[in-house]
């Protein structure tokens, strides 16, 4: 019988290897090449603002981002050749063109605009790219100082030069930076707002009890430079206790006796309240004390209601009523009265004796002085310098020269109220020595027997003086009222 048993081996050995190589461990795939991957504006729960991006890139390829931002600008952004790069920037809820100028800045770029066109390239490039030249004509603001503002917003090729003739402005520059420029010359030439100043200066007599002035508590609580905490105004059931808080008491007869022995003196006097100019609610007020200075602000019917009270006293003079109109951050200066002419002296040197150098100017009589500052909320800073003086004769400087002696009263201060507000300033007491002369008819007037004859009271007359000013914002599209002088 025939070994078969090395052929039955070889066999099976053969066989092994065929399944070896086709039925063995599979091969590794091949590598699959990623597709480009489309940089996506993702979601971030975020609602851009009309006008606004939200933009959220990771390693996206800058020509696509600004694709994106030209889809959402609705502006054609259109990129040269030599910019490219990956972008990894999240921004959310900014202006498209806040969006382009921060990834361009970000990585190395700048452009330029020209209409409806946006063109982005190297710096390299556009710094040898020909300058262009705008012409500006100002309307409101000074050429010269509009030349001031730019310097720092032009490139260092860039230059800009006023013409004060014709108040013209012209810019040389890459158009990137006149985009720039344009922009600045539209926000400084704009209309300067005017302010409309109504002053009443208002001068009352004051008793012997009496001081007049402005006494302000948590309500309208003001000092220095800080402003009135009523605003909003008070409501109308809080009138009467503001009104009550701001000026003294009015005196009538009050009722009071004394006696001394069988001798007696009775007078009388009784508190006058005054209305207020709605309800009629009666108020009373009280005083401030000597040589206090204060000051605060009224609403419209808080202020007519204390120019009604003043009216009824028969003691209380309007000195001065002027109208004027400023721009602002430009001062007003108000003179009701007049000009004199103050010489001054020096020493000569050889004679030993004063003599007149020259003459200088003071005003007399009512001056006010008024500075508003406008913001955009129509609140209005206002430095007030209100000044009353007189001239109350002379002293003797030598036996030959005599110089002037003045009587002044004065107020610095800065307040903030809003437009339509008035302001008041009161306490600027002042006190006279008044000689009130009786004499018995015929015989008060023989000479050497006349002071035989005479009685002479001196009293003392106490005067307070109260400036009012209501300030308004001009509106641009209303005619000023007639009689305001600008």
């Amino acid at each position: 019988m025939k070994n078969y048993a090395p052929l039955v081996f070889g066999a099976v050995l053969a066989l092994s290897l065929v399944c070896r190589e086709g039925f063995g461990d599979p091969a590794p795939a091949p590598t699959a090449t990623a597709a480009p991957v489309e940089p996506a504006q993702e979601t971030t729960g975020v609602i851009s603002s009309p006008g606004n991006v939200t933009i959220d890139f990771k390693d996206a390829d800058i020509q696509n981002v600004l694709r994106i931002l030209s889809m959402k600008s609705g502006v054609n952004i259109v990129a040269g050749k030599d910019v490219t790069g990956a972008v990894t920037m999240r921004l959310v809820d900014v202006p498209w063109e806040k969006a382009l100028d921060v990834v361009l800045k970000t990585y190395g770029y700048g452009y330029d605009r020209d209409g409806n066109i946006i063109r982005v390239a190297t710096l390299e490039t556009l710094q040898k790219e020909e300058l262009s030249t705008e012409v500006y004509t100002l309307n409101y603001a000074q050429a010269s100082e509009v030349e001031k503002a730019l310097k720092d917003i032009l490139s260092e090729r860039g230059r800009a030069r006023s013409d004060a003739r014709s108040n013209m402005i012209i810019v040389t520059d890459m158009p990137t930076s006149l985009q720039r420029a344009a922009k600045v010359i539209e926000r400084l030439d704009r209309p300067t707002p005017q302010v409309v100043i109504e002053a009443k200066v208002i001068e009352t007599t004051l008793g012997n009890s009496e001081k007049l002035g402005i006494k302000w508590n948590a309500h309208i609580a003001v000092n220095g430079a800080s402003r009135p905490n009523t605003f909003p105004f008070p409501a109308r059931e809080q009138l009467s206790k503001t009104l009550r808080e701001f000026l003294p008491e009015g005196r009538g007869s009050q009722s009071s006796a004394t006696s001394i022995g069988t001798s007696s003196t009775t007078t009388s006097t009784t508190v006058q309240d005054f209305p207020t100019p709605d309800h009629g609610h009666a108020a009373t007020f009280p005083v401030a004390d000597k040589g206090e200075f204060r000051f605060g602000a009224l609403d419209f019917t808080q202020f007519q209601a204390v120019l009604d009270m003043i009216k009824t006293r028969s003691d209380a003079k309007i000195l001065s009523e002027p109208h004027v109109t400023t721009l602002n951050n430009k001062e007003a200066k108000i003179l009701v009265g007049e000009v004199i002419a103050i010489p001054t002296f020096e020493r000569n040197g050889t004679t030993g004796k004063m003599e007149i150098t020259g003459y200088s100017n003071r005003d007399l009589g009512i001056r006010l002085s008024v500075t508003p500052q406008v913001n955009s909320a129509n609140d209005i800073v206002v430095d007030i310098h209100p000044e009353i003086s007189s001239l109350l004769g002379f002293d003797d400087l030598t036996t030959d020269i005599k110089v002037p002696r003045f009587s002044t009263r004065e107020a610095v201060t800065q307040v903030r109220i809003r437009s339509g507000q008035t302001i008041a300033i009161g306490g600027l007491i002042k006190e006279n020595t008044v000689d009130t002369k009786t004499k018995v008819p015929i015989l008060g007037d023989i000479p050497l027997l006349e002071n035989l004859f005479t009685h002479t009271d001196k009293t003392v007359q106490k005067t307070d003086l109260l400036f009012f000013m209501t300030v308004n914002v001009v509106d641009e599209k209303m005619p000023l009222p007639q009689g305001h002088r600008v």
